[in-house]
């Protein structure tokens, strides 16, 4: 894992297209890697990008926008493996959350495998589909 560059938006967006109906824009994904408080990172395997993750350090707590992992490279533990690399680079923050959408099971069970739990509902979180996202938290440990 490595931290996301320029260079690496076009596997990126391909990826973000193959994974969601409403895919972020390259546009937004160039903001992202501008922001002070943003935290992009990528899996690299075989010489090329196989999942990513962006996140938000804010005050004690870290905001995970959005994750995403190939589709031949799912159920592999990359996702497992980029989730586990926020909180370990998050060292010292309070609180670490995202927003799944509530049929995503593998997802939340992921999470929660990782000691996140459900908090609240989202409603109509994700707009054209008109689905609810559960929003997840997990608490971290104090620095050691």
């Amino acid at each position: 894992m490595r931290r996301m560059r320029e260079e690496d938006l076009d596997h990126v967006l391909s990826i973000e297209e193959a994974s969601f109906r409403s895919p972020w824009s390259r546009k937004y994904f160039e903001t992202e890697l501008e922001k002070d408080f943003g935290y992009c990172v990528v899996a690299v395997a075989e010489k090329k990008v196989v999942g990513y993750l962006i996140a938000w350090f804010v005050s004690d707590k870290i905001h995970v926008a959005n994750i995403a992992v190939h589709p031949d490279w799912r159920n592999l533990g990359v996702g497992e493996m980029l989730i586990r690399k926020v909180m370990l680079d998050g060292e010292g923050f309070s609180w670490v959350g995202l927003e799944v959408r509530s049929s995503n099971k593998a997802a939340r069970a992921l999470y929660k495998k990782l000691g996140f739990r459900d908090v609240g509902i989202r409603k109509d979180y994700y707009v054209q589909e008109r689905e609810d996202a559960v929003l997840m938290l997990k608490r971290l440990p104090p620095e050691a």
